[in-house]
């Protein structure tokens, strides 16, 4: 046999392969049914049963389960099957736990080979109108295209990996940047400060990392992101000291929600408090607005600069203006991209013609 006519040959067999893999979905709901009968196929004996099967069957189980209320998912039980193993009712599984197993496979996947790669969303400066600096947002390769940071997120929390996903993602971040990075830009870099509750171990393998890069500390800030909990205060200090040891800044992520209060921000001192999202929402809230100048100016008292998120309107860009933010980051400067983009705006022309 020909190289080219094995090829078509494994080519074959996989798409038949694929046609006899999928998974059967029970519930008693009517309104689950109907839902997975709208991307898949009904069962022949049953009605209360319907199949997501073939190629891309994987994807098609998210889709369903995305937006499910977690009471319709306790109603579901599943069960796997493929080519060379028959449909089996005796196998089945809660769909959580399935899901768990269908995402587990692609995800450990990514992290045993490696697989994780870098986007970067520009900070633009207000001040000098210019890009100052990126943040690293994970994303995973696999067949079907690139894995988003909260499906990566979410399935390292679901396996119990999210220590390992946040090393490898902190150092792939460092090591696509491919001489990228002007040498007086920023690299944010997105670190649970959780996962350095007994050890700093993986702090110095970044460390590593970022010298082998040839990035010069001074331009890395470690951002500290929401996590279920931070450590104790002294595993914390102990955590911001060797940071600070290394040449490196510290930025304090969400600030307005979960653990990132005012609190938190007087204990560790990061160099840069980026606000959450939702506390620029409310473009023509007077209450909220004095409410988020307050927040600033405290954050600007202890010495920090401050990062205004989720920008995605000249609304919301007028408010961060007139909040007397230092930086913005958003859809509205550009959305995370595999390159480092420097986009050239006009904001100062949009706030006057918004007046």
């Amino acid at each position: 046999m020909s190289l080219r006519e094995f090829i078509f040959s494994a080519s074959d067999r996989l798409q038949k392969e694929y046609r006899g893999a999928g998974v059967a979905i029970y519930s008693d709901r009517p309104h689950v049914v109907t839902k997975g009968l709208d991307l898949g196929q009904s069962d022949d004996l049953n009605t209360s049963v319907f199949h997501l099967s073939g190629l891309g069957w994987e994807q098609l189980l998210e889709q369903f389960v995305n937006g499910l209320s977690p009471d319709d998912l306790t109603s579901c039980t599943a069960v796997r099957y493929s080519a060379d193993e028959p449909l089996e009712p005796w196998r089945s599984l809660s769909l959580n736990d399935l899901v768990t197993q269908v995402s587990g496979r692609w995800f450990n996947d990514i992290l045993t080979e490696n697989r994780i790669i870098s986007y970067y969303q520009p900070i633009y400066c207000l001040k000098s109108c210019r890009v100052i600096g990126f943040e690293a947002l994970a994303r995973g390769v696999d067949h079907t295209g690139i894995r988003s940071g909260f499906e990566m997120v979410s399935a390292a929390a679901k396996l119990g990996r999210k220590k390992e996903f946040d090393r490898s993602a902190r150092i792939a971040a460092l090591q696509c940047l491919y001489e990228q990075l002007g040498p007086e830009e920023l690299i944010f870099i997105n670190l649970c400060p959780d996962s350095f509750a007994n050890s700093l171990e993986d702090l110095h393998s970044t460390v590593f990392a970022m010298r082998g890069a040839g990035i010069n500390p001074a331009q890395v800030v470690f951002e500290f992101v929401e996590a279920d909990q931070f450590p104790s205060e002294n595993a914390l200090l102990n955590l911001v000291a060797t940071i600070r040891e290394s040449g490196a800044k510290i930025a304090l992520d969400d600030f307005g929600s979960g653990h990132s209060t005012i609190a938190m921000a007087e204990l560790i001192r990061p160099d840069i408090i980026k606000f959450d999202r939702t506390l620029l929402q409310a473009t023509d809230d007077e209450a909220k607005e004095i409410l988020l100048s307050s927040l600033v100016n405290f954050a600007k008292s202890l010495g920090a600069k401050t990062v205004a998120e989720g920008i995605e309107s000249v609304a919301q860009l007028a408010l961060a203006e007139r909040s007397k933010f230092d930086l913005i980051q958003g859809w509205l400067v550009a959305r995370p991209n595999a390159r480092l983009l420097r986009p050239e705006l006009a904001f100062q022309k949009s706030l006057v013609e918004l007046d």
